[in-house]
Protein backbone atom coordinates (compact mmCIF):
# COMPACT_ATOMS: atom_id res chain seq x y z
CA UNK A 1 0.00 0.00 0.00
CA UNK A 2 1.36 3.42 -1.25
CA UNK A 3 0.11 6.04 2.09
CA UNK A 4 0.14 9.70 2.43
CA UNK A 5 -0.08 10.87 6.08
CA UNK A 6 -1.07 14.39 6.38
CA UNK A 7 0.67 16.02 9.67
CA UNK A 8 3.10 13.22 9.79
CA UNK A 9 5.10 14.77 11.81
CA UNK A 10 2.71 15.02 15.19
CA UNK A 11 2.39 13.08 17.88
CA UNK A 12 -0.10 10.73 16.42
CA UNK A 13 1.05 11.26 12.90
CA UNK A 14 4.56 10.42 13.69
CA UNK A 15 3.54 6.94 15.15
CA UNK A 16 1.24 6.73 12.98
CA UNK A 17 4.29 6.76 9.78
CA UNK A 18 6.44 4.70 11.98
CA UNK A 19 3.58 1.51 12.33
CA UNK A 20 2.82 1.81 8.44
CA UNK A 21 6.37 1.88 7.46
CA UNK A 22 6.95 -1.55 10.02
CA UNK A 23 3.70 -3.27 8.14
CA UNK A 24 5.80 -2.97 4.94
CA UNK A 25 3.81 0.37 3.19
CA UNK A 26 5.29 3.07 1.23
CA UNK A 27 4.98 5.94 3.18
CA UNK A 28 4.80 9.97 2.35
CA UNK A 29 4.31 12.14 5.27
CA UNK A 30 2.78 15.86 4.49
CA UNK A 31 4.51 18.36 7.15
CA UNK A 32 3.72 21.99 7.45
CA UNK A 33 6.39 24.15 6.65
CA UNK A 34 9.14 25.38 9.60
CA UNK A 35 7.64 22.62 12.13
CA UNK A 36 10.32 19.83 13.74
CA UNK A 37 10.55 16.58 11.20
CA UNK A 38 12.75 14.84 14.00
CA UNK A 39 9.78 12.36 15.27
CA UNK A 40 10.43 11.01 11.38
CA UNK A 41 13.45 11.87 10.32
CA UNK A 42 15.13 8.65 9.02
CA UNK A 43 12.51 6.52 9.16
CA UNK A 44 12.13 5.50 5.79
CA UNK A 45 9.12 8.23 5.43
CA UNK A 46 9.52 10.88 2.26
CA UNK A 47 8.90 14.08 3.66
CA UNK A 48 6.76 16.56 1.78
CA UNK A 49 6.34 20.39 3.08
CA UNK A 50 3.13 21.64 2.20
CA UNK A 51 0.01 23.62 3.99
CA UNK A 52 -3.81 22.61 3.68
CA UNK A 53 -4.63 25.94 3.08
CA UNK A 54 -3.04 25.50 -0.59
CA UNK A 55 -3.29 22.20 -1.59
CA UNK A 56 -1.94 23.02 -5.34
CA UNK A 57 2.12 23.19 -3.76
CA UNK A 58 1.72 19.37 -2.94
CA UNK A 59 -0.96 18.40 -5.10
CA UNK A 60 1.54 16.43 -7.58
CA UNK A 61 2.70 14.17 -4.50
CA UNK A 62 -0.91 12.45 -4.41
CA UNK A 63 -0.75 10.37 -7.57
CA UNK A 64 -0.44 7.11 -7.21
CA UNK A 65 -1.11 6.84 -3.32
CA UNK A 66 -4.20 4.03 -2.47
CA UNK A 67 -4.99 5.88 1.04
CA UNK A 68 -4.39 9.41 2.61
CA UNK A 69 -4.33 9.20 6.27
CA UNK A 70 -5.57 12.83 7.42
CA UNK A 71 -4.35 13.97 10.55
CA UNK A 72 -3.20 17.43 10.20
CA UNK A 73 -5.50 20.09 11.77
CA UNK A 74 -6.14 22.91 14.36
CA UNK A 75 -6.73 21.47 17.54
CA UNK A 76 -7.71 23.69 20.22
CA UNK A 77 -10.54 24.05 23.03
CA UNK A 78 -10.26 28.40 21.95
CA UNK A 79 -9.98 30.19 19.01
CA UNK A 80 -11.63 31.98 16.40
CA UNK A 81 -13.97 29.87 14.78
CA UNK A 82 -12.21 31.11 10.89
CA UNK A 83 -9.53 29.76 12.21
CA UNK A 84 -11.02 26.49 12.76
CA UNK A 85 -12.83 26.69 9.36
CA UNK A 86 -9.86 27.26 7.11
CA UNK A 87 -7.66 25.16 8.37
CA UNK A 88 -9.96 21.79 9.24
CA UNK A 89 -13.13 22.45 7.27
CA UNK A 90 -11.75 23.76 3.77
CA UNK A 91 -8.32 22.45 3.80
CA UNK A 92 -9.87 18.75 4.51
CA UNK A 93 -12.52 19.56 1.51
CA UNK A 94 -9.69 20.78 -0.46
CA UNK A 95 -7.60 17.57 0.35
CA UNK A 96 -10.19 15.25 -0.47
CA UNK A 97 -11.18 16.49 -3.52
CA UNK A 98 -7.74 16.72 -4.72
CA UNK A 99 -7.55 12.62 -3.74
CA UNK A 100 -10.40 12.30 -6.15
CA UNK A 101 -8.68 14.18 -8.88
CA UNK A 102 -5.57 12.03 -8.56
CA UNK A 103 -7.05 8.75 -8.68
CA UNK A 104 -6.76 8.55 -5.03
CA UNK A 105 -8.62 4.98 -3.48
CA UNK A 106 -9.63 5.59 0.29
CA UNK A 107 -9.48 8.73 2.48
CA UNK A 108 -9.11 8.17 5.81
CA UNK A 109 -9.87 10.69 8.14
CA UNK A 110 -9.05 11.06 12.28
CA UNK A 111 -11.95 13.13 13.53
CA UNK A 112 -12.46 13.21 17.07
CA UNK A 113 -15.13 11.85 20.24
CA UNK A 114 -15.67 16.15 20.68
CA UNK A 115 -17.83 15.68 17.79
CA UNK A 116 -20.64 14.65 20.95
CA UNK A 117 -21.27 16.90 23.59
CA UNK A 118 -20.09 15.82 27.05
CA UNK A 119 -23.53 14.97 28.93
CA UNK A 120 -22.66 11.19 30.22
CA UNK A 121 -21.68 8.48 28.21
CA UNK A 122 -21.12 5.32 30.02
CA UNK A 123 -21.25 2.92 27.03
CA UNK A 124 -21.12 5.32 24.43
CA UNK A 125 -20.59 3.80 20.39
CA UNK A 126 -20.64 5.44 16.96
CA UNK A 127 -24.48 5.41 17.11
CA UNK A 128 -24.44 8.85 19.63
CA UNK A 129 -25.52 11.61 18.07
CA UNK A 130 -23.02 14.95 16.87
CA UNK A 131 -24.23 17.71 19.17
CA UNK A 132 -21.17 19.33 19.69
CA UNK A 133 -22.15 22.14 17.61
CA UNK A 134 -21.29 25.16 19.34
CA UNK A 135 -17.99 24.47 20.02
CA UNK A 136 -16.07 25.36 17.19
CA UNK A 137 -13.22 22.59 16.87
CA UNK A 138 -16.15 19.94 16.94
CA UNK A 139 -18.36 21.80 14.42
CA UNK A 140 -14.78 21.73 12.60
CA UNK A 141 -14.91 18.14 12.57
CA UNK A 142 -18.58 17.23 12.35
CA UNK A 143 -18.98 19.26 9.02
CA UNK A 144 -15.89 17.42 7.47
CA UNK A 145 -17.52 14.03 8.74
CA UNK A 146 -20.69 14.96 7.21
CA UNK A 147 -19.18 15.65 4.07
CA UNK A 148 -17.49 12.59 3.96
CA UNK A 149 -20.26 10.31 4.75
CA UNK A 150 -21.79 11.98 1.38
CA UNK A 151 -19.10 12.01 -0.85
CA UNK A 152 -18.94 8.09 0.11
CA UNK A 153 -22.74 7.79 -0.67
CA UNK A 154 -22.40 9.56 -3.95
CA UNK A 155 -19.63 7.39 -5.02
CA UNK A 156 -16.40 9.79 -4.88
CA UNK A 157 -14.10 7.92 -3.02
CA UNK A 158 -14.01 4.99 -0.27
CA UNK A 159 -14.28 6.77 3.42
CA UNK A 160 -13.41 6.20 7.07
CA UNK A 161 -13.75 7.94 10.06
CA UNK A 162 -11.44 7.49 12.99
CA UNK A 163 -12.75 9.09 16.43
CA UNK A 164 -9.77 8.05 18.99
CA UNK A 165 -10.32 7.45 22.72
CA UNK A 166 -10.73 10.90 24.53
CA UNK A 167 -7.54 10.73 25.85
CA UNK A 168 -4.67 9.49 23.44
CA UNK A 169 -1.30 9.75 25.25
CA UNK A 170 2.21 8.35 23.95
CA UNK A 171 5.88 9.04 23.58
CA UNK A 172 5.82 12.44 21.66
CA UNK A 173 2.28 13.56 23.57
CA UNK A 174 3.66 17.05 24.14
CA UNK A 175 -0.14 18.17 24.14
CA UNK A 176 -1.43 16.59 27.34
CA UNK A 177 0.81 14.13 28.99
CA UNK A 178 3.80 16.22 29.15
CA UNK A 179 1.43 19.03 30.35
CA UNK A 180 0.10 16.70 33.27
CA UNK A 181 3.31 15.19 34.31
CA UNK A 182 4.65 18.83 34.95
CA UNK A 183 1.85 19.91 36.61
CA UNK A 184 2.23 16.77 38.91
CA UNK A 185 5.71 17.28 39.36
CA UNK A 186 4.87 21.02 40.72
CA UNK A 187 1.78 19.72 42.93
CA UNK A 188 -0.45 22.01 40.96
CA UNK A 189 -2.60 19.58 39.39
CA UNK A 190 -6.05 18.51 40.57
CA UNK A 191 -9.30 16.97 39.98
CA UNK A 192 -12.89 17.86 39.09
CA UNK A 193 -16.00 16.14 41.58
CA UNK A 194 -12.49 14.06 43.08
CA UNK A 195 -11.90 12.19 39.53
CA UNK A 196 -14.83 10.28 39.95
CA UNK A 197 -16.03 10.64 36.12
CA UNK A 198 -15.08 7.87 33.44
CA UNK A 199 -13.03 8.14 30.66
CA UNK A 200 -11.76 6.23 27.39
CA UNK A 201 -7.65 6.57 26.78
CA UNK A 202 -6.07 5.71 23.28
CA UNK A 203 -2.41 4.54 24.04
CA UNK A 204 -0.81 5.72 20.64
CA UNK A 205 0.78 2.64 19.56
CA UNK A 206 -2.52 0.88 20.09
CA UNK A 207 -4.44 3.65 18.42
CA UNK A 208 -1.82 3.79 15.34
CA UNK A 209 -2.46 0.12 14.73
CA UNK A 210 -6.05 0.61 14.70
CA UNK A 211 -5.92 3.63 12.64
CA UNK A 212 -3.77 1.65 9.97
CA UNK A 213 -5.94 -1.33 9.77
CA UNK A 214 -8.92 1.16 9.03
CA UNK A 215 -6.66 1.44 5.88
CA UNK A 216 -5.55 -1.83 4.87
CA UNK A 217 -9.52 -3.60 5.32
CA UNK A 218 -12.25 -2.86 2.59
CA UNK A 219 -14.51 -3.24 5.71
CA UNK A 220 -13.66 -0.09 7.05
CA UNK A 221 -15.37 1.84 4.08
CA UNK A 222 -17.83 3.94 4.55
CA UNK A 223 -17.32 3.62 8.58
CA UNK A 224 -16.75 4.89 11.87
CA UNK A 225 -15.03 3.53 14.44
CA UNK A 226 -14.08 4.46 18.21
CA UNK A 227 -10.29 3.65 18.20
CA UNK A 228 -9.17 3.35 21.73
CA UNK A 229 -8.24 0.85 24.50
CA UNK A 230 -11.03 -0.73 25.56
CA UNK A 231 -10.94 -0.19 29.05
CA UNK A 232 -13.14 1.92 31.66
CA UNK A 233 -11.08 3.42 33.82
CA UNK A 234 -12.19 6.88 35.78
CA UNK A 235 -9.51 10.15 36.15
CA UNK A 236 -8.70 9.05 39.52
CA UNK A 237 -7.56 6.00 38.82
CA UNK A 238 -5.63 6.95 35.33
CA UNK A 239 -3.85 9.92 37.31
CA UNK A 240 -2.58 7.64 40.15
CA UNK A 241 -1.14 5.32 37.51
CA UNK A 242 0.38 8.41 36.44
CA UNK A 243 1.77 9.41 39.65
CA UNK A 244 3.11 5.94 40.37
CA UNK A 245 5.13 5.82 37.54
CA UNK A 246 6.44 9.68 37.79
CA UNK A 247 7.23 8.78 41.55
CA UNK A 248 4.73 11.32 42.88
CA UNK A 249 2.11 11.94 45.59
CA UNK A 250 -1.69 11.87 43.60
CA UNK A 251 -3.51 15.01 43.55
CA UNK A 252 -5.10 16.21 46.79
CA UNK A 253 -6.86 19.14 45.37
CA UNK A 254 -10.82 18.63 43.99
CA UNK A 255 -12.83 20.90 42.69
CA UNK A 256 -16.64 20.53 42.76
CA UNK A 257 -18.20 20.69 39.56
CA UNK A 258 -19.97 24.00 39.91
CA UNK A 259 -17.01 25.66 41.45
CA UNK A 260 -14.65 24.98 38.40
CA UNK A 261 -17.50 25.68 35.84
CA UNK A 262 -17.80 28.98 37.30
CA UNK A 263 -13.89 29.25 37.39
CA UNK A 264 -13.70 28.34 33.37
CA UNK A 265 -16.53 30.71 32.62
CA UNK A 266 -14.90 33.96 34.27
CA UNK A 267 -11.65 32.95 32.33
CA UNK A 268 -13.10 32.55 29.35
CA UNK A 269 -15.31 35.86 29.80
CA UNK A 270 -11.74 37.49 30.83
CA UNK A 271 -10.08 36.32 27.40
CA UNK A 272 -12.61 37.17 25.57
CA UNK A 273 -12.75 40.84 26.72
CA UNK A 274 -8.80 41.01 26.17
CA UNK A 275 -8.84 39.04 22.74
CA UNK A 276 -6.37 37.16 24.44
CA UNK A 277 -5.67 34.07 21.33
CA UNK A 278 -4.08 31.50 23.62
CA UNK A 279 -6.19 28.88 25.74
CA UNK A 280 -7.47 30.52 29.28
CA UNK A 281 -5.67 27.62 32.25
CA UNK A 282 -9.67 26.35 32.44
CA UNK A 283 -12.35 26.21 29.72
CA UNK A 284 -16.08 24.98 30.06
CA UNK A 285 -15.44 22.46 27.79
CA UNK A 286 -12.32 20.88 29.67
CA UNK A 287 -14.27 21.19 32.95
CA UNK A 288 -17.60 19.50 31.42
CA UNK A 289 -14.95 16.28 29.80
CA UNK A 290 -13.34 15.80 33.36
CA UNK A 291 -16.28 16.36 35.00
CA UNK A 292 -19.15 13.91 33.38
CA UNK A 293 -18.50 10.24 32.49
CA UNK A 294 -17.29 9.44 28.82
CA UNK A 295 -17.07 5.98 27.82
CA UNK A 296 -16.72 5.07 24.37
CA UNK A 297 -16.52 1.65 23.16
CA UNK A 298 -14.02 0.40 20.65
CA UNK A 299 -15.85 -3.13 20.14
CA UNK A 300 -17.12 -2.00 16.88
CA UNK A 301 -13.36 -1.96 15.53
CA UNK A 302 -12.59 -5.23 17.93
CA UNK A 303 -15.41 -7.20 15.51
CA UNK A 304 -14.99 -5.87 12.33
CA UNK A 305 -11.76 -4.83 11.59
CA UNK A 306 -9.61 -7.62 14.39
CA UNK A 307 -8.75 -4.51 16.14
CA UNK A 308 -6.95 -5.46 19.27
CA UNK A 309 -5.44 -2.82 21.91
CA UNK A 310 -2.57 -5.22 22.88
CA UNK A 311 -0.43 -2.59 24.63
CA UNK A 312 -2.18 -1.96 28.79
CA UNK A 313 -3.08 1.72 30.12
CA UNK A 314 -0.53 0.32 32.62
CA UNK A 315 2.42 -0.48 30.38
CA UNK A 316 1.52 2.18 28.42
CA UNK A 317 1.99 5.07 30.96
CA UNK A 318 5.28 3.13 32.01
CA UNK A 319 6.54 3.63 28.28
CA UNK A 320 5.07 7.61 28.52
CA UNK A 321 6.89 8.48 31.57
CA UNK A 322 10.28 6.65 30.16
CA UNK A 323 10.07 9.08 27.03
CA UNK A 324 9.19 11.82 29.39
CA UNK A 325 12.25 11.40 31.69
CA UNK A 326 14.32 10.83 28.73
CA UNK A 327 13.27 14.16 27.29
CA UNK A 328 13.12 15.54 30.65
CA UNK A 329 17.15 14.80 30.99
CA UNK A 330 17.78 15.95 27.06
CA UNK A 331 16.48 19.36 28.21
CA UNK A 332 18.66 19.58 31.11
Amino acid sequence: MKAFVTGANGFIGSNLVKCLLARGHEVRGLVLYGTDIKNIKDTGCKILYGDLRKISDFEKYLEGIDVVFHLAARVSDWGRWRDFYEVNVEGSKSLLEACVKNGVKKFVFISSLAVHRPRGYENGDESAPRDNRRFPYALSKIMVEEFLEECYERGKIETTIIRPGVFPFGPEDMTSFYKIAKAMEKGLFGYVNRGRALLCTAYVENLVHGIALAGEKDEANGKVYVIGDNVKIRWKELIEIFARHLNVPPPKISLPYFLAKGLATVMEGVYKIFYINSPPPLTNYRISLVAKDFFFSSERAIKELGYSPYVTIEEGVKRTVEWYIRKKNLEG
